[in-house]
């Protein structure tokens, strides 16, 4: 009779479970005395920690451990699983096997997925059986156990698949396992890359709420690591379901390039960096343009001009090149005249593309909607103020108004003329347009000019304006449970609780911010009191307010009450005053008045001191937040603390007649 030889070998499987089986037993060990084993421990305390709805995912069970594990076990056995084909004696040896080298291939893939999804079956078989004897629903469900299962059976196949594409890539054990965490999160890195890049081009363009609303669906690690264990946000697993389906896909799709690339790959490649020299170009290419971009992105950063941007960009870009070129020649000794025409050659490719992005936006950056096409709009000084609205389930305070939306196309349409995106800016906007058609538009800009002022105060003195700048006017003091006033740099404070204290003084402190003009927004008088408010038991919520000694109803009724020197600034809580006189002719990058008070503390420049509590009392009328003025007025609160202190300025119209005296 004709034998019969199995397609299976079981002598690869053994060979491999004592070779890497180690690995495996590492990451048994690991999940069970983070998740198990501290189960049990909890059983054993006297009083049990607080339980939260994250069950395995909760601060008991440290899910950044968990997290630890599970992204370094399945990268660590991919590269000890294959590490033959790196040391071109053992692939010799391994592919002289008469068998096919995809079969040899699968039998690898084989032992790693087993070896991964053992330990974490064993672990969940561990929990059920808990689960099954004992009452654990304080600390998990079974649906909480079997997601936990589902998402660390994906991930680790995703990781090790990955781990194993990288493999055949390369022929270097250490280049795999840096080359695989690189290209997990290269896609993460080159998006935020563009988009920093994109946001110092691009009028309008808000990289805040690009890489705040998509970056993690750009990296399964970033994915994982995003999730919070703990904290007052809504509860949710740390990976969606949708995208462990997508990440599913993506690790057949890695195993199926892996097989291809592993028949292909030729057996001398043991020791080269890139098992594939049709690669070297593309690899060349990538880094070149990657740190390139990373240069661009620190000197402007640090210098916000476009001079330093592009000598980023060549600096970034020189050392890519030379940095990829050492990697593939394994060499320090790549500065000749070959590399000299490539780097060349390299950077101008690298210059052409980072020169084509910003081009491919220019319909994005000149857009702004007709007014017949927008159905409301919403704008704040930041990316951040919207979301934190959207974070808390609150409703967002649109303008809707015609004359709203009008003044808001306007300031839009003269920010569109000019803002600089790549110089910061003291005002910051951001528009969020709901049209009609359904379809939401974006922008945002920064600027430190005075040539909005006009369009500015036309949004300003809205009153939808106003309900989107101070949130506290859509608080209902019916649902306030406390709040505390308190000068936000001197000693003092006052709370309420008194439901009807708390309505009159809601009731005093709208009046005022509903009668404020736009210079009183843009740049108060006077050092201001804080309020933070308890909603619904809450503390931690987007409602707050500044007060300041103009809002004339709000501090009647303080002083009715006889809380006025608890709740706001009193000359008595102020040791010194230092006045500087704001320098004429200056060359500073920047004209807000904390900036230039540190350059003249810096100069050496001697300060009028005042110590007269009357005259303190004058000073006390300056103003806040201005961008130049004649007179600058530091407040110390505690001569022991020099850095202690709040600032006001005057101009010199309105400052009081001894400062102008003594600096005649």
């Amino acid at each position: 009779m004709r034998s019969k030889t199995s397609s299976f070998n079981k002598e690869i499987i053994k060979q491999d479970f004592r070779n890497v089986g180690w690995i495996s037993i590492v990451y048994f060990l690991g999940l069970f005395f983070i998740v198990p084993m501290q189960l049990f421990m909890e059983f054993g305390r006297d009083e049990p920690r607080i339980t939260d709805d994250r069950g395995l995912f909760g601060g008991i069970f440290a899910y950044e451990l968990q997290s630890l594990f599970l992204i370094v076990m399945p990268v660590q056995m991919a590269v000890f699983l294959f590490r033959y084909l790196h040391v071109k004696g053992a692939s010799d040896f391994a592919h002289s096997f008469p068998m096919k080298r995809g079969k040899l291939f699968h039998h690898h893939i084989l032992s790693g997925i087993i070896l991964l999804i053992l330990p974490i079956l064993l672990n969940y078989l561990v929990l059920v059986i808990t689960a099954g004897v004992t009452d654990v629903t304080e600390y998990y469900t079974l649906a909480n156990a079997s997601y936990w299962l589902w998402l660390f059976t994906t991930m680790s196949l995703l990781l090790f698949v990955a781990g194993v594409f990288v493999g055949t890539l390369t022929g270097l054990s250490a280049v795999q396992g840096v080359l695989t965490y690189i290209l997990l999160v290269l896609p993460v890195g080159l998006y935020g890359l563009i988009a920093f890049h994109l946001s110092a081009y691009i009028k309008g363009y808000s990289g805040d709420m690009v890489l705040d609303r998509s970056l993690q669906y750009f990296s399964p690690l970033v994915d994982l690591l995003e999730y919070q264990s703990y904290g007052p946000e809504e509860v949710s697993v740390p990976v969606e379901v949708l995208s462990l389906f997508i990440y599913g896909g993506i690790a057949i799709l890695f195993y199926v390039v892996s097989v291809w690339l592993y028949k292909k790959r030729p057996l001398e490649a043991a020791g080269r960096a890139l098992a594939v020299r049709a690669l070297n170009p593309v690899f060349k290419l990538g880094v070149t343009f990657c740190f390139a971009l990373f240069g661009g992105m620190y000197f402007s950063v640090a210098q916000n001009t476009y001079s330093w941007m592009i000598t980023g960009y060549f600096i970034g870009g020189t050392f890519g090149f030379a940095a990829a070129s050492m990697l593939l020649e394994k060499t320090w000794r790549v500065f000749n005249l070959k590399n000299v025409k490539g780097w060349l050659g390299y950077g101008v490719a690298a210059g052409v593309i980072i020169a084509v992005i910003p081009l491919l936006w220019q319909n994005y950056e000149a857009y702004v909607p007709e007014q017949n096409e927008v159905e409301k709009v919403y704008i704040s000084g930041g990316y951040w103020s919207y979301q934190e609205l959207i974070d808390h389930e609150l409703d967002v305070p649109y303008i809707t108004s015609e004359e709203g939306v009008q003044s808001a196309l306007n300031l839009h349409d003269q920010l569109t003329e000019v803002s600089n995106p790549l110089k910061d800016g003291e005002d910051s906007f951001f528009f969020v347009y709901e049209l009609k058609n359904g379809d939401e538009v974006y922008r945002q800009y920064q600027i430190s000019e005075e040539r909005v002022r006009k369009e500015k105060k036309a949004v300003y003195e809205t009153k939808e304006y106003k309900s989107i700048q101070y949130p506290v006017l859509g608080l209902d003091s019916s649902d306030i449970d406390q709040l505390l006033i308190h000068p936000n740099a001197a000693p003092g404070g006052e709370e309420l609780y008194d439901p009807e204290k708390i309505s009159a003084f809601m009731e005093a402190l709208k009046q005022d911010i509903n009668e404020l003009s736009y210079d009183q927004m843009v740049a108060p008088r006077g050092l201001s009191s804080g309020v933070s408010f308890t909603v619904d038991g809450m503390r931690e919520n987007p409602y707050h307010a500044q007060l300041f000694p103009s809002y004339e109803n709000t501090i009647e009724w303080m002083k009715q009450e006889g809380v006025y020197e608890q709740m706001m600034i009193q000359p008595e809580d102020i040791h010194r005053v230092e006045v500087y006189e704001w320098p004429e002719n200056r060359d500073y990058p920047h004209d807000y008045v904390h900036y230039v008070f540190d350059r003249l503390k810096e100069s050496g420049v001697e300060p009028l001191e005042v110590t007269d509590k009357d005259q303190i009392e004058s000073l006390l009328q300056g103003r806040e937040n201005q961008e130049d003025g004649k007179y600058i007025i530091a407040f110390y609160f505690d001569d022991r603390n020099t850095n202690h202190y709040d600032l006001l300025s005057f101009d010199e119209g309105d400052a009081p007649e001894f400062i102008k005296e003594h600096f005649e």
